[in-house]
């Protein structure tokens, strides 16, 4: 059993970044019309991108993000001038755990999602460079990375007892599956509470990592996978849409008795503000009727949440 290692950050630099190799480039959604969604909707293209790098030249920790640099020239800064036209750093949440998939410490794992716009009609009218860059990488591809960045989205670093709840959307999932690999797999700390992910798309084809969560919740015991298919499940509470806010909701009991003995809720996704619905579901089950953002701060300061949303 290895430690959990220690966050450190800003390694390498836009000035002088990290080149990694790609090993693997792999799309884990169907083609536009091919699955559930609707193809005036466009697209909800979603890749597995794996880098080869040395852990002992980039060490990270699951929780932490790397940047990617885009190559080019920024169409925006080269209208204003200047000498630095180059685009700028995209941070990305990295999906594999600490000491990578297999313990090998010699890649590192992100799940990414095509950032476009679409029309009514379904065509895309408007494509993000640093996604999409990354969504067609081949293999051998040299990356530009810096980092790592963050010290806060973090695991326990010691041996833990209590429930945790991880509550995603969408690539949202991506430290969370890294997390729950080495919770469950590389066990880097002693983990003896239960471990719950709610994890939630419009589409159940566009539930990344099915199969490898479905396994992991055969071989653990303590593992929990529930999913919230906003698209195509109503909720027991009004006969909505299912959001994962609900799936908080029918926990609710468990979720109490774990806030009551040190468990822990992680929340990651987008967009920014997606974690509200959630954090009113925790308060309304708790019982506390104060203001809602003192709440999230008594939370945050018992770390007892985790917040990561884009």
């Amino acid at each position: 059993m290895k430690k959990s290692r220690e966050p450190q950050v800003n390694l390498f630099k836009k000035s002088s970044p990290y080149k990694g190799k790609v090993l693997k480039n792999e799309k884990l959604t169907p083609d536009i019309g091919k699955g559930k969604r609707p193809s005036k909707e466009g697209a909800s293209d979603i890749n597995r991108i794996s880098i080869e790098i040395d852990h002992k030249q980039l060490p990270y920790v699951i929780g932490q993000s790397l940047g990617i640099i885009p190559p080019g020239i920024d169409p925006e800064k080269a209208k204003k001038g200047g000498e630095n036209t180059g685009y700028t750093v995209r941070l990305y949440s990295i999906a594999s755990p600490t000491y990578s998939i297999g313990m090998k410490e010699d890649s590192v794992e992100f799940i990414i999602k095509r950032d476009n716009t679409y029309d009514e009609a379904g065509r895309a009218i408007h494509k993000g460079v640093a996604s999409n860059y990354m969504c067609d990488l081949k293999q051998g591809d040299e990356v530009d990375i810096t980092g790592p960045s963050g010290k806060t989205f973090l695991l326990p670093n010691s041996d833990f007892d209590g429930n945790i709840f991880f509550c995603a959307t969408g690539t949202g999932i991506a430290p969370f599956y890294g997390m729950t690999v080495e919770l469950l797999e590389h066990k880097l700390i002693q983990f003896t509470g239960n471990l719950y992910l709610i994890y939630g798309a419009p589409y159940s084809d566009e539930i990344v990592l099915r199969e490898e969560f479905e396994t992991l919740a055969k071989n653990h015991s303590n593992f929990h996978f529930i999913t919230a298919i906003s698209r195509e499940e109503k909720n027991p509470f009004d006969g909505g849409k299912m959001y994962i806010s609900h799936r908080v909701r029918e926990l609710g009991n468990k979720i109490k008795e774990s806030l009551e003995n040190n468990g822990r809720v992680y929340i990651c996704g987008g967009p920014k503000g997606m974690e509200k619905g959630v954090i009113e579901e925790l308060q309304k089950i708790v019982g506390d009727t104060g203001d809602n953002k003192e709440y999230q701060n008594k939370l945050k300061s018992s770390n007892q949440l985790f917040v990561e949303t884009y």
